[in-house]
């Protein structure tokens, strides 16, 4: 293929199928400008001789474009050139093909080369531009603008046609338009449309088109015509749109979350006042039930005249006083769960605690043949607690290791010094017994207020299921902690963690 002259410079000739997705033939000058042999460049993709080609849409297209009259040619080596492009379409023997001929600028056409790379950057745009001269008709339009609006023919096609003939195509694109008065009123239509374009105010606004949100900014400038820059914002859009409809979600979760907490706190603060008020108005025919009971079982005003009298007698007293400790309980959970229970902590002499509440609990073990043993592993050992409710925890963990351990069978309380994550000093108080044991899944029921494991309530024991939950709230209100460690039939370990 021999070279083009024009203007006194040589010019590259490539020849390509009708599609342009093939070249079927290269002159020595494009050869020689690209750093190939005629044979290699016809073993290339047309696109891959173009500086850029890859970066539309991150994939390479295999086509030259056919609506260019400026590129950027790829060298194998060196720096990119930049050359001027006319297309034209030669009948051969072997059919249609299309040609191309290359002139690049020169370094001394200063205007022209600033004019090719103008032409060139204003094509590589990410953003649609379109000109419409100051008769409305189109001037130019770069490669973006055909990528946003697919069913436009080329700018060969359409230019100088009238801005009307432009809308018109758009509107008979579906989808495209979505005003109604396009489709009520066309004429209407066109007439607002050609208002904005006479009246463009310069300000960005959002525009909805063919399901794409766009970014458009328009301004007309006198005597000289009108512009518009588009940019493509649907992702941006619909991720606003996204977290926006997380943040609605999100409120509606606080509020939902923020409701049931406070449902929640009214049904607590509900039972807890009336556990309470239940409590006292019980407490009071209690106190009473008990004082005449026990005069009963004193006979003070004399013998009742039958032995089962006395027994009944003493067995209202016992089952009065267990009531009112069942009582006493609720009440002391009550508290705790209103956030009006108060402790005064204060140093404790451990010896001192554990003597008192053996001496309280030694007579339910001597009753239930048990071995009650005690141990302080450190003279003037003190922990730092609220005297009563630290005697009622303690107590209450013996009471339950008496109720749960086979006759003839051994409880160790024990008091020692503890070191606690990151040094902490703290206090341990452990009471161990030799009884039934439990279950992990007896010991979650355990700790909850009422609960009644299988192993106890099948053993005709007495209990009501608070003992262990009050311990448990009484210790973490102290800012300690209950550990239970046990075994089905080998016993229980229940350890309280005071600070020192």
């Amino acid at each position: 293929m021999r070279s083009r002259t024009e203007g006194g410079v040589s010019a590259g000739v490539l020849l390509f199928t009708l599609e342009a997705d093939r070249i079927l033939q290269a002159n020595q000058v494009v050869a020689d400008l690209m750093g190939y042999t005629p044979s290699e460049l016809c073993a290339l993709p047309p696109a891959q001789l173009l500086a850029g080609a890859e970066s539309s849409g991150g994939s390479l297209s295999t086509r030259w474009p056919l609506d260019s009259d400026f590129v950027i040619l790829r060298p194998r080596r060196g720096s990119p050139v930049a050359c001027r492009v006319s297309l034209g379409q030669l009948s051969l023997p072997e059919g249609e093909r299309l040609v191309a001929t290359l002139r690049p600028t020169l370094a001394t056409d200063g205007q022209e080369r600033f004019e090719v790379l103008l032409q060139i950057a204003i094509e590589q745009l990410p953003e649609a531009l379109v000109i419409y001269d100051t008769d409305d008709r189109l001037v130019y339009f770069n490669r973006a603008y055909h990528d946003f609006f697919p069913y436009m023919p080329s700018f060969k096609v359409l230019e100088g046609c009238h801005f009307f003939e432009i809308v018109r195509r758009s509107m008979e694109a579906p989808g495209v338009v979505l005003d109604p008065l396009a489709e009520s009123d066309p004429d209407a239509y066109l007439q607002r449309r050609l208002e904005r374009l006479h009246n463009a105010s310069g300000v960005p606004f959002e525009q909805e088109t063919a399901g794409d949100w766009h970014l458009v900014q328009e301004q007309r400038v006198p005597g000289v015509g009108f512009v518009s820059l588009r940019r493509d914002i649907t992702e941006m859009k619909r991720l606003h749109d996204d977290m926006a409809a997380a943040n609605r979600k999100l409120a509606e979760a606080r509020e939902s979350a923020e409701s049931a907490l406070q449902h929640a706190e009214e049904a607590n603060r509900s039972k807890s006042e009336f556990l309470a008020m239940m409590s006292h108005e019980l407490r009071t025919p209690l106190n009473a039930i008990l004082g005449f009971s026990s005069l009963l079982t004193e006979e003070y005003l004399g013998p009742l005249g039958s032995e089962r009298y006395l027994d009944y007698a003493r067995s209202i007293h016992d089952s009065g006083a267990h009531l009112l400790a069942i009582i006493n309980d609720i009440l002391d959970l009550a508290k705790v769960e209103a956030g009006k229970m108060e402790i005064d902590p204060e140093p404790l002499d451990a010896r001192a605690l554990i003597e008192e509440c053996v001496s309280l609990v030694s007579g339910l073990a001597e009753k239930r043949s048990l071995a009650l043993e005690s141990e302080v592993a450190v003279e003037g050992l003190q922990l730092i607690a609220d005297r009563r409710a630290a005697k009622q925890m303690i107590v209450n963990l013996l009471s339950n290791a008496c109720k749960f351990t086979e006759a003839g069978g051994r409880i160790q309380l024990r008091a020692a010094p503890f070191d606690g994550a990151e040094g902490a000093k703290a206090v341990s108080v452990s009471v161990r017994d030799t009884g039934v044991g439990m279950t992990p899944e007896d010991i979650a029921i355990a700790v909850e207020p009422f609960g009644q494991i299988g192993n106890v309530s099948t053993s005709g024991r007495q209990g009501t299921g608070l003992g262990l939950p009050l311990v448990k709230s009484f210790i973490e209100l102290h800012g300690g902690s209950l550990e239970i460690q046990s075994e089905l039939g080998k016993g229980t370990l229940v350890r309280l963690m005071f600070r020192a």
